[in-house]
């Protein structure tokens, strides 16, 4: 006769090693410098296209990185499993606006060689003023998220309460299919902090150096300062893993946007030529930390 599990009393699949991990605050910290080491990778990456290879075989390059994002995405969806789902969709969405979002926005510029417009009094490549035109896209697909009942995301239903909408019951969530969850989560996020930082900075608005835009980044940073220490209180790792991905991206804005525009350090990332020994190694720990995931104790599903 199996024993029953107790509702209240987690099991779990793993070495006992790695059961002395699991646990808070080790989770969720594990979890977010996992995901946040992302940026600075994918930046590198698309600089080191970029100036390393062709025209030609740049855009090859950029389309076949889309096209095995893709190919994580699709085989994602066809599985049910937590972890599988988490990793392949947070992949897919990194490979599939680098390798195709970030690139089409900036195929135009370079297929005919515009170069960089004066914005306010500061130079900016033309790429970023495509991808900063494409934010009300952005907003305005967001709403159907805004709109949906049954969405998990803290902001959304804090909208909702807010907006007193009244949409009906949500449903379980049961049979949630994560990789695509987690791949809208990772392209969305991506886009909408791209754009409003372009926005925050740009001089026909606010700019880097207007009170408003310091008051801004100083909220940004103490949101996300909050949204770690909520971060740090989680027991699971793949949802940790999700959590992190709106939080890296909030926390990317003051210190790994503005930070560097204030003069307060480099962004290396954008020189991975220059800096290329610490770009491989932040890409080696990103690929250990993020694969790490995968073998870190798991909760099982609770008996029947």
């Amino acid at each position: 006769m199996s024993q029953e599990t107790s509702p209240d009393k987690p099991v779990f699949a793993g070495s006992e090693a790695l059961m002395r991990l699991y646990r808070a605050p080790f989770i969720g910290l594990f979890a977010f410098v996992a995901v946040l080491l992302a940026n600075p990778v994918a930046h590198s990456l698309g600089v080191a296209l970029k100036e390393l290879l062709p025209p030609g075989l740049g855009g090859a390059a950029h389309l076949l990185l889309g096209l095995i994002g893709f190919g994580m995405l699709l085989y994602g969806t066809r599985r049910e499993g937590e972890v599988q789902g988490t990793l392949l969709g947070f992949a897919a969405g990194l490979l599939i606006w680098l390798g195709w979002a970030s690139y089409l926005f900036a195929f135009n510029p370079m297929d005919l060689q515009m170069p960089a417009v004066d914005v306010g009094g500061r130079d900016r490549p033309a790429m970023l003023l495509f991808i900063q035109g494409s934010f009300g896209i952005c907003v305005a697909t967001l709403l159907f998220f805004v709109f949906n009942k049954d969405t998990k995301c803290d902001a959304f239903r804090w909208l909702q309460r807010k907006c007193r909408l009244s949409l009906g019951k949500a449903a379980s969530g049961q049979g949630r299919n994560f990789c695509r969850i987690t791949f809208l989560e990772t392209l969305y996020v991506t886009w909408f902090c791209y754009g409003f930082s372009l926005f925050l900075g740009d001089n026909r608005f606010l700019g880097y150096h207007h009170w408003a835009t310091y008051g801004i980044i100083a909220l940004l940073a103490i949101w996300s300062i909050y949204l770690i220490w909520k971060l740090s209180k989680f027991s699971r790792v793949m949802a940790a893993i999700r959590f992190a991905i709106p939080t890296k991206a909030i926390f990317w804005i003051p210190f790994g946007e503005f930070g560097p525009r204030w003069g307060f350090y480099e962004d290396v990332w954008i020189n991975p030529q220059k800096y290329s020994l610490q770009m491989w190694g932040v890409f080696l720990v990103f690929m250990v930390l993020i694969c790490a995931t995968a073998f870190l104790p798991q909760r099982k599903p609770k008996a029947r």
